[in-house]
């Protein structure tokens, strides 16, 4: 919620936070009252008794409870007295039963069939060794968290109010339920309580967009609150008078007043599933029909569940005794109701509804599969088993159910594909179409793929032949010289050598001719021995430039291959201004000797390109990867030099072979790296050395 709407709604918010926050509370006090108390089964919700002409008849609702896993009868004992307590009419029976909390065995007097008087000790259950307890609290949870989620961020929508005190008041309703009858107070609240559908009516009538005029809206709002007001009051005079005298005449005429509530129930859940369909279907607006699926799809979850699961079990009837009664499980899916409001109204985009709805029924029908084949089929197949195979009943039980999941794979899958296609017709038509022309596809794709990978290995071969061609063609131009000069010098030299020793056969040579000629023939050798050595060394920086290579990758730190190229740097050019700054000081699994070698030379050319002859060093890990920036203060390298520096032979210094950059980029890249260079005139350049750390 943004501040400029708490402040628009401020006090509509802090009336509704205020009241979730008080109901809340009272409701978690309850729930903790309901799990510390003793469940004897004889008040569950309502009392498990009825009047029969003055006598007080066990009867109760349901077979799941302490009291009749005691030995307790329905419909055939008698009440007489509850843990000594005299029971004489329905308010005694509340009244004994509030009072106790200890789990120790209650003593019940009892007449069974009007003749036979004995006491039957009824074992309090504890609610906590019994998981249904649970559910319960997570329906609990996921209504009070749909009902803050809502106040918080929708404050300023009455649609989203009437559900968020609809959650609130339920939260109330089922906190309290199990002390319905204990007080004056938890009788109202629980009556506050059914004031849910009435207000899910009211959402209705907001949602999604108003519907009539304003004033007949809130006539409609109001009218409906007096007489919910009105029959609260009245209902709740019939239940103090109930409580103070015991008379059954006020509990008669305020439980057929509940019977009437149970019908206005019913029309309020009918009114507000009319105005929410009404709305779906005249509703253009995609968004809100989206919204509107959601929180249907809440009631499709709980609604059915909670009749299998509660209502089902007591209709189909069973073994009586104190067991979990399912009907807790429902609440569980209970759960998901309030849960989708918040979906619906504020999530609605993010969920495809579809999807869920297609799953959700293909579940559905694997559980009414599953229902009908224990029903009709698990009998018969297993005396099957037992008659023809003579296998004991636990092991032909096995067996069945084995048979039933092997099925429900491959039976999961016809339904979900059935139901895709039912939901997503159109997307299954087009895909169709598109199969049949996907084999043809696929193969076109195949033959294009090969081409142009012939292609990538052409281009890869011609760009390194071209590579390879500059190399070969540089060192051809670095040798060539100096050996024209060898040749020239010793063509010469060979011509004055036969000059000479023709004179000295005619014995012409004057002195001052030959000593012109051991000046000429010394300065010949003398050229040709600057040729050689002007090869030999080309030669030896070649093979430093290439470096060595050891057999082996080792594992060194980033400290130690710097501060050897460091070494190295001063000793070839004396002291350098070099700093460093090792944020990491990881290993690296590389060829120490070419990584030496890389940033010697790097760092030779910033030292030669710095006019201050600072030189600043960094190595930090980032994202697994060893990063070294060498950066350095000198003129930097202009656009077009900056995209030849790395070809072999480019220099733009004079006695520099312009081949080191080339094999720095060769050996980062044989040692899984990369390198860049980002200069600009004037801004110096730094170098950024990319290279994996394998260790």
């Amino acid at each position: 919620m943004s501040i400029k709407r708490l402040v628009r709604f401020k006090h509509r918010f802090l009336f509704l936070f205020a009241l979730a926050s008080v109901l809340t509370v009272i409701s978690g006090v309850y729930f903790i009252r309901f799990l510390a108390k003793p469940n004897t089964g004889l008040v569950v919700n309502y009392p498990e008794v009825i009047n029969l002409e003055g006598k007080i008849i066990f009867s109760p609702k349901t077979p799941f409870s302490p009291a009749v896993a005691s030995g307790m009868k329905a419909n055939t004992d008698q009440i007489i007295s509850i843990n000594g307590q005299v029971v004489k009419t329905i308010r005694d029976v509340v009244e004994a039963d509030a009072s106790i909390w200890r789990f120790d065995p209650i003593p019940v007097e009892i007449v069974r069939n009007n003749v036979l008087e004995q006491t039957i000790l009824i074992t309090p259950a504890v609610t906590l060794t019994r998981l249904d307890w649970v559910f319960a609290l997570i329906f609990c949870i996921a209504l009070a968290f749909t009902s803050f989620y809502l106040i918080i961020h929708l404050p300023e929508d009455t649609a989203s109010n009437f559900i968020a005190l609809a959650a609130l008041f339920y939260l109330v309703f089922t906190a309290l339920k199990p002390f319905y009858y204990e007080s004056f107070f938890s009788n109202l609240l629980v009556h506050v309580g059914r004031l849910t559908p009435w207000l899910m009516v009211f959402f209705g009538m907001y949602f999604p967009t108003a519907k009539g005029k304003v004033w007949l809206r809130r006539t409609v709002v109001f009218s409906i609150l007096a007489l919910s007001l009105v029959y609260i009051g009245i209902r709740m005079v019939y239940f103090q008078f109930w409580a103070t005298s015991g008379l059954e005449t006020w509990l008669i005429r305020y439980r057929f007043l509940g019977k009437l509530h149970n019908i206005a129930d019913g029309i309020a859940f009918l009114i507000y599933a009319v105005l929410l369909l009404g709305s779906y279907f005249k509703n253009p607006h995609l968004k809100e029909k989206r919204q509107i699926e959601w929180i249907l799809a809440g009631f499709l979850i709980g609604i059915p569940p909670y009749f299998f699961l509660d209502q089902l079990p007591i209709i189909l009837g069973g073994a009586h005794g104190l067991r979990i009664s399912m009907g807790n499980f429902a609440n569980l899916f209970l759960s998901f109701v309030p849960l989708f409001f918040i979906v619906g109204l504020l999530k609605h985009g993010v969920f495809n509804i579809k999807f869920f709805i297609n799953r959700y029924l293909a579940y559905v029908l694997l559980a009414v599969l599953i229902f009908s084949f224990f029903t009709v089929l698990y009998e018969p197949i297993q005396s099957m088993f037992i008659r023809s195979y003579g296998l004991p009943a636990h092991v032909s039980a096995f067996l069945v159910v084995t048979l039933l999941f092997i099925l429900l794979i491959p039976l999961r899958t016809v339904l979900t594909n059935l139901l895709e296609r039912l939901f997503y017709r159109s997307h299954y038509k087009s895909s169709l179409e598109y199969s049949a022309n996907l084999e043809k596809r696929n193969m076109e794709l195949r033959l294009i793929i090969d081409e142009l990978n012939r292609q990538n290995i052409r281009s890869f071969q011609t760009d390194k032949l071209r590579e390879l061609r500059g190399i070969i063609t540089g060192i051809a131009h670095r040798v060539n010289n100096p050996v024209n000069f060898i040749s020239s010098s010793l063509r010469s030299l060979d011509k004055k050598l036969k000059n000479l020793f023709k004179e000295l056969d005619d014995r012409k040579l004057r002195p001052q001719e030959r000593k012109s000629l051991e000046t000429d023939m010394v300065r010949f050798l003398q050229i040709a021995q600057e040729g050689n050595f002007e090869i030999r060394d080309f030669i030896r920086n070649l093979v430093s430039l290439v470096g060595s290579r050891s057999t082996i990758p080792v594992s060194v730190n980033v400290s130690h291959l710097l501060k050897n190229a460091e070494m190295e740097l001063q000793e070839k050019h004396g002291q350098v201004d070099l700093s460093f700054k090792i944020k990491n000081d990881v290993k690296l699994t590389c060829y120490p000797g070419e990584l030496i070698q890389a940033l010697y030379y790097i760092l030779e050319n910033a030292a030669e390109a710095g006019e201050d002859g600072q030189i600043r060093i960094e190595a930090e890990k980032i994202d697994g990867y060893l990063v070294i920036q060498i950066e350095d203060h000198g003129m930097g390298i202009d656009d077009l030099n900056n995209k030849k520096i790395f070809d072999p032979f480019f220099t733009t210094k004079a006695g520099h072979e312009g081949l080191g950059l080339y094999f720095c980029r060769t050996i980062v890249e044989r040692n899984s790296g990369s390198i860049e260079i980002e200069s600009r005139p004037g801004e110096g350049t730094r170098v950024k050395l990319i290279l994996t750390q394998t260790n």
